[in-house]
């Protein structure tokens, strides 16, 4: 069965098929959300265009239109982003957390939704969508990215992470399945530091009803159209920064470069994150100033002068201001130029139990969140 089968059965006949030139688009967008995070690019794309090239669809659906019993799950991977451009997957793993963890449930799984904006945890579920032949949902889990398995609207809003399954490219599989959402994350975590850093995972089963409830709706949609007038943009020697700008509704905070990083990534002592800060001195309208950012996977907290302009859950990105391409916690280095942009994260991340879950004092710094709008009006 593929994945129009499943539609059929759904009395679904409305779809978009992500082609190849769409899953560019989408992965842009999708890496300019995940902000400095969500690995390397090139390793989600060209597995799904690879399994375009092989004859399969990828389909993407409305969530309106998933039935209220059909079961969704993530699809993706989770550790430190810059040990995964050194250690690429084999293209099994994902395949045999399907697996297991269908033989585990005793169910099918009828569709892949991401579980988050990211340049490998966007185009990873939509190949791993169409090689097993099942719909991918326009949704995920966070609008952005986020280094832990917890930090997700799914997760703040009622729905667990288990059971969840984690593999290496060697078919090594663990599963954790606990009511307890932290240990769930830390046994999938210690997974991936045995596994070498990274591992990748399928989980967080969901119904369609609880997927309307709790995901961050048509998130693939606002990455593709970003994605694409980026691109656009590009072509007609028009301004990127701007075009995301009116795609996100963010704010132009500053222009910069690079003077200074401090990084540590991958360690016992990191606990598989990629941890540091960087320096950037004020170029055009704001010399004179200086700012930093600090982050684990992605930027976390940004500071002009010492005063915080914005914090998690709100969005830090960092774009080339000449090509809008993202520069990311793994590739950011000593001279790059950048303009930072912060952005409002969506409604349902910015709940009490969100702040808790992945708000500024959850990564340990001693400040109430502060939404990015007041931060900046201020």
């Amino acid at each position: 069965m593929g994945a129009r089968e499943v539609l059929a059965e759904w009395g679904v006949t409305e779809c978009r098929t992500i082609d190849e030139r769409a899953l560019t688009e989408i992965t842009l967008g999708a890496s300019i959300l995940a902000t400095g995070g969500g690995g390397d690019p090139e390793i989600g794309l060209l597995w799904a265009k690879n399994v375009i090239r092989e004859g399969n669809e990828i389909l993407l659906v409305d969530p309106d239109v998933i039935p209220d019993d059909a079961m969704a799950t993530i699809a993706g991977c989770l550790g430190a982003a810059l040990v995964l451009t050194e250690k690429p997957p084999n293209g099994q793993e994902i395949f045999w957390c399907y697996d297991r963890l269908r033989r585990y449930m005793g169910r099918p799984i009828q569709a892949v939704i991401p579980p988050e904006a990211g340049g490998v945890n966007t185009p990873v579920p939509m190949a791993v969508a169409g090689a097993v032949g099942v719909p991918v949902i326009d949704a995920d889990g966070m609008g952005r990215a986020f280094p832990e398995l917890q930090m997700t609207s799914f997760y703040i809003h009622g729905v667990s992470p288990a059971p969840t399954a984690a593999a290496d490219e060697k078919g090594h599989v663990t599963i954790a399945d606990s009511e307890d959402a932290l240990l769930v994350e830390r046994v999938i975590r210690g997974a991936a530091m045995a596994y070498g850093g990274i591992s990748w995972i399928a989980g967080y089963p969901m119904s369609g009803r609880d997927l309307r409830r709790v995901s961050i709706l048509r998130s693939v949609s606002l990455a593709w159209e970003l994605g694409r007038r980026i691109l656009e943009a590009r072509r007609a020697h028009h301004d990127p920064v701007a075009e995301t700008l009116a795609v996100t509704g963010g704010f132009d905070a500053f222009r910069g470069k690079i003077v200074d990083i401090h990084r540590e990534f991958g360690a016992e002592k990191t606990k598989g994150f990629s941890l540091g800060q960087i320096t950037l001195d004020g170029i055009d309208r704001d010399r004179g100033r200086k700012a930093t950012i600090r982050f684990q996977n992605e930027w976390l907290i940004f500071e002009i002068d010492g005063d915080v302009r914005c914090m998690p859950p709100d969005l830090i990105c960092i774009l080339d201001p000449a090509t809008g391409e993202p520069i990311r916690t793994d590739v950011v280095r000593y001279g790059y130029r950048g303009a930072v942009l912060v952005i409002p994260a969506h409604e349902r991340m910015r709940t009490d139990k969100g702040v808790a879950t992945f708000g500024p004092r959850y990564f340990g710094y001693d400040r109430d969140y502060v939404p990015v709008e007041e931060l900046m009006a201020g």
